[in-house]
């Protein structure tokens, strides 16, 4: 680790980075419950992104205020970038819910964990030792069965969905890690304000485009498409009460843990770390179906050799990664 990124995780407001991205892991395995059972309750994915975002931006910022700097922070390219890719990833995400189980989409997802190392080699001329690839390559191979256990109709969408999240989240998470003000803050509340101006800002330009869409596409002016949610949508009952009571709560907590944990311990380590997620979604779909909240087709116990494998993966990427920042 360098003279400077020691300076910085010293420097570095709130928890330790790395169980700042395990708790991460705990705040995302509860996001597939609420996902899940926002699927069964007949809620628009797009709808239930843009209000549980829009009130996790809200949230946050009740807590810390605009402050001075909030148009230096609305005027970061990175601001745009992660917040863009944010509600994109919560959207493919939802869609990929929709289609596997919990446990099936948090493990698919890991192919965040090559995909990070390649944009990190790529974009930003990071080294990638040879452990390191030994471990995506084992992550690999962890996560491409579970697509051969998925039925053929679903497969290829599946598939799709799951290397989508995977390049939004890695743009995310790194836009996250090389955004300005966010380097720059020095106390938990600066985090908390620079993650809620950008996830505000960029909601409301959604709903700035994705309103007026809804309201053509209602009067006929517009053909209707998928991806426009109808006018009743937006006063959708379970939709209010599961983006705004469950969703927003979940996700202020990941924006501020992906802001903080990602400066501290990097991208490709943060992604890296999530490999634990599949367990915990599994763990917290099997409680969660035990207890009535969520009704999910039976658990394959091949699914735990998968996730095992996965870890192994993520532990070799980080022996293979330690030291490089």
């Amino acid at each position: 680790m360098s003279e400077l990124s020691q300076t910085r995780a010293v420097k570095a407001p709130g928890l330790n980075g790395w169980v700042e991205a395990g708790l991460f892991v705990v705040a995302l395995s509860v996001l597939n419950i609420v996902y899940a059972l926002a699927h069964q309750a007949g809620v628009n994915a797009i709808v239930f992104v843009l209000y549980a975002t829009a009130f996790a931006g809200v949230g946050m910022l009740f807590l810390t205020g605009f402050g001075r700097e909030s148009m230096s922070v609305l005027r970061s390219a990175q601001s745009w970038v992660y917040g863009l890719a944010s509600v994109a990833m919560e959207g493919f995400y939802f869609l990929l819910l929709s289609t596997v189980s919990p446990a099936e989409a948090s493990l698919t997802v890991r192919l965040t964990i090559p995909v990070s190392l390649m944009l990190g080699w790529f974009l930003f001329s990071r080294h990638i030792s040879r452990k390191t690839l030994v471990g995506a390559l084992v992550v690999i191979a962890a996560i491409l069965p579970v697509f051969g256990f998925l039925p053929e109709q679903i497969r290829f969408q599946a598939f799709v969905l799951a290397l989508t999240c995977a390049f939004v989240a890695s743009i995310k998470t790194f836009a996250s890690e090389f955004h300005p003000q966010n380097r720059a803050a020095e106390t938990v509340m600066d985090k908390l304000r620079v993650t809620g101006l950008v996830v505000l800002a960029t909601t409301i330009v959604g709903a700035i485009i994705l309103v007026p869409l809804s309201l053509l596409s209602g009067s006929g002016v517009i053909p209707q498409f998928v991806v426009i949610p109808s006018l009743s949508a937006y006063w959708h009952g379970p939709t209010l009460l599961t983006a705004i009571g469950l969703g927003a709560p979940v996700l202020c907590a990941m924006n501020y843990l992906t802001f903080s944990s990602s400066v501290k311990i990097t991208t490709e380590n943060f992604l890296a770390l999530s490999a634990f997620t599949p367990l915990g979604a599994l763990v917290a779909q099997i409680l969660a179906a035990w207890f009535g909240i969520i009704a999910v087709a039976p658990f394959d116990p091949w699914l735990l050799v998968l996730i095992a494998l996965g870890i192994v993966g993520m532990m070799i990427v980080i022996r293979g990664r330690r030291g490089v920042v």
